[in-house]
């Protein structure tokens, strides 16, 4: 759910303290930065983001004519194929143009394309790439184009001035059960999703807490914030921050510098959760990540 940041560098451990703003965490944060932008555009990333495609249907033709169903860029075929839905489980019929590769294959003409759990593949004509995604009971296509202005055009995101302070230490209180929480999400979407526990720090000598959302066995803790800065400076809807798991002791960090814009701020084809209640900061989190209102 997060968006992981491959190579992330990670200078400074669970049980190291951080009270001043040195060179070396300064140069941190600003790799952190770098590669939050080299994600952003990488082939997993979300600058390349083309569409987005509700599947209602049994049967949907795609390409770039007009008749079809879901309609791609102009750079696309006339007709690609047809999705087919039957059953939960999604097939792709190919046009007799045989343009389209299958994680690499080209031979068949219909093809188990997503079966939740189990089958996922990528369809790829040209520049263009797509697969299936699910929310909730729904299926999409979600589409991307690796030739994508923004991928030329896109070079910065403005961030807070980096500050030690934001870096913080913080207890994990594991919960009994998971605790179920509602979460919105861009396309107006309602899930139930687990929150495992919570995360309790101080900030000038108040008291606060977050949950993340998904399961302790993850690599790192997803947490959304929305604080007094969402949309005074930053993005409207709140930001994501990655989270170290907690050590024998039960203490990791948070570090509000390298709190970042969800893909909602960059694209309009992504799915972007939004923060529970819980997770509401009564606060002004001036750190990591701003946005203009400009991609």
């Amino acid at each position: 759910m997060a968006v992981v940041l491959a190579g992330t560098v990670l200078l400074f451990g669970c049980g190291r303290s951080i009270t001043e703003t040195t060179d070396e965490y300064i140069t941190e944060i600003e790799q952190w930065q770098q590669l939050r932008i080299d994600s952003l555009k990488g082939h997993t990333g979300f600058l390349n983001l083309a569409g987005l495609f509700w599947i209602s249907g049994e049967v949907s033709s795609i390409g770039s004519d007009s008749a079809n169903t879901f309609i791609f860029p102009a750079k696309a075929v006339a007709r690609l194929g047809a999705i087919l839905f039957m059953n939960d489980s999604l097939w792709f019929v190919q046009d007799e143009s045989r343009q389209v590769t299958l994680n690499g294959d080209s031979e068949a003409d219909t093809t188990l394309i997503f079966v939740e759990g189990e089958i996922s593949l990528t369809m790829t004509s040209g520049d263009l790439n797509w697969f299936i995604i699910k929310r909730g009971t729904t299926y999409g296509i979600r589409l991307k184009d690796y030739n994508h202005p923004l991928l030329t055009s896109f070079n910065n995101i403005d961030n807070f001035p980096i500050d030690a302070k934001w870096r913080v230490s913080a207890s994990w209180e594991l919960y009994k059960e998971p605790k179920v929480v509602t979460v919105h999400n861009q396309v107006e979407m309602d899930l139930e999703l687990n929150a495992p526990g919570a995360l309790h720090f101080e900030l000038d000598g108040k008291p606060y807490s977050l949950e993340p959302i998904g399961s302790v066995n993850d690599k790192s803790y997803f947490v959304m914030i929305f604080d007094n800065t969402s949309g005074h400076g930053t993005y409207g809807s709140g930001r994501y921050i990655d989270v170290v798991p907690p050590d024998e002791n039960g203490m990791t960090y948070i570090d509000f510098n390298k709190a970042y814009n969800p893909p909602c701020a960059y694209t309009e084809f992504a799915t972007c959760l939004f923060p529970h209640k819980a997770n509401r900061l009564p606060l002004r989190v001036e750190a990591g990540e701003q946005y203009s209102g400009s991609h």
